[in-house]
């Protein structure tokens, strides 16, 4: 696969999904987007902030899905959703770990489109979550391109990934969110970093909807 980093202009907006099962992945975005096209493209809900959405895979960039690509082709939902992420199980990617202030963060950001992408992969967020040595696991996509994995501690870690996340977002060709994550319970939960009279508060975003 050629690298490619974003959503393709080169390409006509539809393309046959027939024979492509293997050419499907899934992608991030902000639900606003979403909401902006509500009907257009096949989604998934992931977390408050963010949508899955899936990409047809063309080499020098991708096309995102629309629904009547799907139905053109006969797929149900789950099918797309099950072909994605077979596809993106197969990708390789690498991580680079830097500890700042007693916390270790982890940056995937192979050059392949889907970075961002594997924090749907349950099996790794468990990985990290296992061989944490703080006190909480967070997750942050700020942009297609890199997943931020990070064991944190305490508040002062959370707050070193809301800034790092804030800073990351304002980069990507991509934005997906601004807001970092922990991972609890096998679930992606939102978190703020509130000032209040002088220091900070932790404030957690509820999560509707969560698939």
């Amino acid at each position: 696969m050629s690298d490619h980093t974003q959503e393709s202009s080169q390409f006509p907006v539809e393309k046959s999904l027939s024979g492509q099962e293997q050419n499907v992945y899934p992608v991030l975005r902000h639900v606003s987007m979403v909401k902006k096209y509500p009907d257009r493209w096949v989604t998934r809900s992931h977390t408050a902030d963010t949508a899955v959405l899936y990409a047809l895979d063309m080499g020098e960039g991708y096309v995102l899905i629309e629904r009547t690509m799907l139905s053109q082709a006969g797929w149900s939902e789950d099918q797309l959703h099950q072909y994605a992420i077979a596809n993106l199980q197969e990708l390789p990617y690498s991580v680079k770990t830097q500890e700042v202030a007693g916390n270790r963060i982890h940056f995937i950001s192979p050059s392949d489109g889907y970075a961002a992408s594997r924090v749907l992969l349950e099996s790794v967020l468990q990985t990290f979550d296992q061989q944490k040595e703080g006190t909480q696991l967070g997750v942050a996509i700020p942009h297609q391109d890199v997943l931020i994995i990070a064991d944190l501690v305490g508040d002062a870690g959370a707050n070193l990934l809301a800034r790092l996340t804030y800073d990351f977002a304002t980069k990507g060709q991509v934005p997906i969110s601004i807001l970092p994550f922990f991972w609890e319970e096998g679930e992606l939960t939102p978190f703020l970093v509130v000032s209040n009279g002088g220091g900070s508060e932790i404030q957690r975003k509820e999560n509707p909807g969560h698939s």
